[in-house]
């Protein structure tokens, strides 16, 4: 498999494929030239495997802790050494870090874990989720770890059919359809909120963060191209065109709208908390489905936070519709815009954010929650650090595309702090106050998920997620003879949760064009009534009155989908607040197919200045 590590103006590619299996270690990293991309000295390549195993045995540290104590509540309680359900109770923890047990070689704990998700996870409970949170956490988690057996080793535990059949696919299926009602409302984005059995609650509030709406398309359009289902990924797409096309004369985005009218109800305009993940979905999706609109969207937007929100490379927030200051406040959040800047291009101001972040690293011992720039001082209430993973992330970007020991050094301040201040008898906790290092007993699922995967990538050499080689020794063509199907090759893409989906397998199951006549006859295949029974179980109902075959094929899915996000989800009155008509039809995105190596043609030009340069390709944020 060919990897596209297009270090350029507009992305990084995670690459995958290392050579076949019997070149790999067991610990995850290849044997490969066993290089040091900065020339670093046999000291330098010494302390940089001891702090990528520091990095392991944090993970299992803490994992082995959750099992023990917490297993099979959501998260770790790592002072008391209970457990706690905090989004959901279907075991969050287990499901959010299987494919960090993949990146670090640990096949025989993934084993275990995948047996455990399959034998005792439920999730058609009458509880109350995050959509957005059980989309980036499990959806994301069962989609990795389904496309990352063939990576675990181990033929006898690939299931027929993989990758576009599988238990882990269908589970993930079955959550992702419990979230799509959340999604029926007049301009498409989703409400923050619905129940898994029931859908959205009676009185449950319209209004939503920014990234609450937009963190879908990784997943759910993946989901589509494995099923042959478009209801996911046209959903996850159309509340993206929603959010775009709700931006003010500025192009600045707000922080929360209202899912039913589209009207701003908090219009400061930032890129931390609560509107992050929208502007890494937008690029990474964008390089992810070679879709060059919304790469450009990115683009647009991209261009105003930096004429509006820059300050001395912070970035801070300011009214979305005059660009006037507001918030003088950054946060831990937003050390992952470094990252971003590092796909599309611009690594100078990437460097200068990131030196920013590691001094308040270097004057706390970590990122707080939130600091002042008003007043050089941690904002009242906002003194935390839940072990979060955004400098970390930035790190492993920056120097996979520079090659400059100075940001593995960085990285093992992190370590340090982390293992010396957090560490307990069963986990790693929240730090609490950063300038006392006092700690909460609380153990978020994304520690083990981003913080120590990252950390353990930044400190790997020939790792197999960074390989340029194609990895699958059997490739095909897809059904349109125009597609390769290499299913962990062309690189990964990371999403916000840091779960690494492969590029190849897009070729595999149902292309672009082939999901929708796939969903199409499997709805109308021996059926001459007007009613289908769709692929969700809880939903039967009719078509509405429409000549399709007399309609060009995007505005009959067009017309379908929409009537069926709103109507069909909609008419549900025990899980909507209220019922609105259709929209007119909205326009699908397509795009002509092209073969993989056309990103050199397309983007070339503006790579010219990082040639020779290599890096990754991620799924987080792209531009």
């Amino acid at each position: 498999m060919i990897i596209l590590l297009l270090l350029s103006s507009l992305q990084l590619w995670i690459a995958d494929g290392a050579g076949t299996e019997r070149d790999r270690n067991r610990d995850g990293a290849g044997t490969g030239s066993n290089r040091s991309r900065d020339g670093n000295s046999s000291v330098h390549t010494a302390e940089n495997e001891e702090y990528r195993d520091k990095a392991r045995e944090m993970f299992l540290h803490a994992y082995r802790g959750y099992l023990e104590h917490a297993y099979p509540y959501d998260e770790l309680r790592p002072i008391s050494c209970s457990g706690v359900s905090t989004w959901g109770n279907f075991s969050l923890t287990l499901i959010d870090s299987l494919d960090t047990m993949v990146i670090m070689g640990l096949q025989e704990e993934f084993r275990d874990a995948v047996q455990r998700v399959l034998a005792n996870s439920d999730f058609n409970v009458d509880k109350n989720v995050s959509v957005f949170e059980t989309n980036i956490r499990v959806v994301g988690g069962l989609l990795s770890a389904h496309l990352l057996l063939q990576r675990a080793g181990g033929v006898e535990d690939i299931p027929e059919g993989w990758p576009c059949t599988g238990p882990l696919l269908d589970m993930a299926v079955d959550v992702a359809s419990r979230l799509l009602p959340a999604f029926a409302t007049p301009t498409g984005l989703p409400y923050g909120t619905t129940n898994l059995r029931y859908g959205v609650p009676r009185g449950e509030t319209t209004v939503t963060g920014v990234a609450g709406c937009g963190t879908y398309l990784l997943e759910f359009g993946l989901l589509s191209r494995l099923t042959g289902d478009p209801s996911y990924e046209h959903a996850a797409r159309r509340a993206l065109r929603s959010l775009y096309n709700a931006r003010s004369t500025i192009d600045l985005m707000g922080n929360h709208i209202d899912v039913s009218s589209g009207e701003w109800v908090y219009r400061e305009a930032g890129i931390g908390g609560n509107v992050d993940s929208y502007y890494e979905y937008l690029l990474k999706a964008g390089l992810y489905f070679d879709d060059l609109e919304l790469v450009r969207q990115f683009k647009v937007l991209y261009r105003s936070v930096v004429r509006y929100l820059q300050h001395e490379f912070w970035y801070i927030w300011a009214n979305m519709f005059s660009g006037m200051p507001t918030i003088p406040n950054v946060s831990t959040l937003d050390a992952f815009w470094p990252s971003l800047q590092v796909l599309i291009g611009d690594i100078a101001a990437a460097k200068k954010t990131l030196t920013n972040f590691y001094s308040l690293v270097t004057h706390y011992g970590f990122t707080p929650e939130m600091f002042s720039l008003l007043n050089g001082q941690l904002s009242p209430g906002m003194e935390t650090y839940p072990l979060r993973p955004e400098f970390a992330e930035s790190l492993v970007y920056m120097y996979q595309a520079t090659g400059d020991q100075m940001w593995r050094n960085m990285g093992k301040q992190i370590v340090d702090s982390i293992e010396l201040s957090t560490k307990t008898k069963c986990g790693y906790a929240t730090v609490g106050n950063v300038l006392t290092h006092s700690l909460e007993d609380s153990m978020e699922s994304f520690f083990l998920s981003e913080t120590t995967k990252y950390l353990y990538l930044l400190f790997s050499d020939d790792h197999w997620v960074f390989d340029e080689e194609v990895w699958d020794e059997n490739v095909t063509m897809s059904l349109d003879e125009e597609h390769v199907c290499a299913p962990n090759s062309f690189g990964y893409t990371f999403t916000t949760e840091a779960h690494p989906l492969p590029k190849g397998v897009l070729g595999c199951c149902y292309p672009k064009q082939k999901v929708e006549d796939h969903h199409i006859n499997k709805m109308f295949k021996g059926s001459a009534v007007n009613e289908v029974q769709h692929p969700f179980s809880f939903f039967t109902f009719p078509l509405p009155p429409v000549h399709y075959p007399s309609l060009p094929l995007s505005y009959e899915l067009s017309t379908l989908e929409d009537w069926f996000l709103v109507t069909v989800a909609g008419s549900h009155s025990h899980c909507l607040q209220s019922q609105a008509p259709p929209p007119p039809p909205a326009e699908v995105h397509s795009c002509k197919i092209q073969p993989w190596y056309a990103r050199y043609e397309v983007y070339g030009a503006e790579f010219n200045k990082l040639v020779g340069k290599k890096a990754f390709r991620v799924v987080d944020r792209n531009s």
